[in-house]
């Protein structure tokens, strides 16, 4: 179980790595695909304090008021982490709808795109390290986490190839419409 906890801490430290990072793209750039990319990344960070204290109580034996256990802290970790994601998803549409009206230029497209990518790299190998360990103690909590991860990294993928065709082409409306698709 201290692996568990381990892992989870480290989600925390990760996701944190992350979103400073993804934060720092969108700052560079300025684009509200990669906005929309940070603010899925707060949601990171929040699920994995989730499912650190999740796997905490899940760790606490058997009591007189719960006699199988503390494990299903775990499962509500995990719907926590999908009310989250349906919350970020409803402020990045007000952003992207915002952006969609008024699209702005893109500053230092290359430096923003490569610090993304580098974010997009951590994040995958973080999630099979997940999916890896999760399996293998049979953690919902983790496996929440993973499968949240893993969809972060193919929308990142997504919004790393749609901000390269902004960049190239200049059709700045298409920014608007990767970040309401992320």
């Amino acid at each position: 179980m201290k692996q568990v906890i381990r892992l989870a801490l480290g989600g925390i430290a990760v996701g944190m790595l992350v979103l400073a990072l993804k934060y720092a793209a969108y700052r560079v750039m300025g684009s509200v695909a990669l906005y929309s990319d940070a603010a899925e990344s707060i949601i990171n960070v929040a699920t994995a304090v989730a499912a650190f204290f999740a796997v905490r109580l899940s760790a606490v034996p058997a009591d007189a008021n719960h006699p199988y256990g503390h494990h299903k802290a775990e499962y509500l970790s995990a719907v926590l982490e999908g009310v989250l994601i349906v919350i970020a998803a409803l402020a990045i549409m007000r952003k992207a709808y915002l952006s969609y009206l008024d699209p702005l230029p893109l500053d230092a497209p290359a430096l923003g795109l490569a610090i993304n990518a580098l974010a997009t790299v951590i994040n995958g190998a973080w999630c099979l390290l997940l999916f890896r360990d999760g399996r293998r103690r049979r953690s919902p909590a983790l496996l929440a986490d993973a499968r949240h991860l893993l969809t972060d990294v193919v929308t990142s993928v997504g919004v790393l190839i749609g901000v390269g065709l902004v960049a190239v082409t200049g059709w700045l409306v298409l920014d608007s419409i990767l970040a309401g698709l992320v």
